[in-house]
Order: structure tokens, then sequence, then C-alpha cells
């Protein structure tokens, strides 16, 4: 069964994990479509070197040719948000964002799933 993959947007309405991808070429953008789509099909069952668990609820979809990442996590009903994204020089900071975007999620009442 396929699971849900949705974009984590600001209140102003802007995404980042979007907005981030539309930086991308095109082949760097194909690289890291192959990663999304295989999270989609096998969502809490993918394991490394495709995605590694950060911890309190927080993962990390690894796209191994340019080093790019996306942080995501799972909602209850088959539902991963993608909460953003990065390369490896940027990623203490990027995976700081993404904790922060969960934060919210969970202080809002969003239930996650840890798994």
């Amino acid at each position: 069964m396929i699971w849900e993959i949705r974009y984590w947007v600001d209140q102003k309405g802007k995404g980042a994990v979007e907005n981030w991808l539309n930086t991308l070429t095109k082949q760097e953008l194909k690289a890291v479509a192959r990663e999304v789509k295989l999270l989609e099909y096998c969502g809490n069952n993918l394991r490394l070197p495709h995605s590694k668990p950060l911890g309190k609820g927080l993962f990390e979809l690894r796209e191994r040719r340019y080093g790019y990442r996306i942080y995501y996590c799972f909602l209850n009903g088959r539902v991963i948000l993608l909460l953003g994204a990065g390369n490896k020089s940027s990623q203490s900071s990027d995976i700081q964002v993404a904790r922060d975007r969960l934060k919210i999620i969970k202080d809002q009442g969003d239930e996650t799933d840890e798994n």
C-alpha cells in the first residue's frame, strides 16, 4: 500500500521543501525523486542506506549521488510529511529546522508516528 507524501508549509503557505526542489538541476531532481518514490512505496519499512532515524520521530531520507537529505516524519493515516531538505554541508542546521517544524506539528496536536 502506497503512503501519501505531503510537504510542510509555513503559516504563509510557503513550502520550504518544494522551494528547495525548484533549485535543483534536472539530474539532481531525478535522483531526489527516485528516493522520495522509494519512501512513498516503502514508508516506515525503508532503512539504511536510504533512510535513517534521527530520534523523536524525525527521519532522514538520504540521496547518495549528490549528498542531499530530506527530513521527514510520519503522521497517522499513512502520511509522510517532508519537513526540510538540504545537502551534507548544511546538515546540522537543516536537522534543527526540521526538529523545530516537527515540534510545531506536535504542539498543534497533530499525531505523529515515531516508527
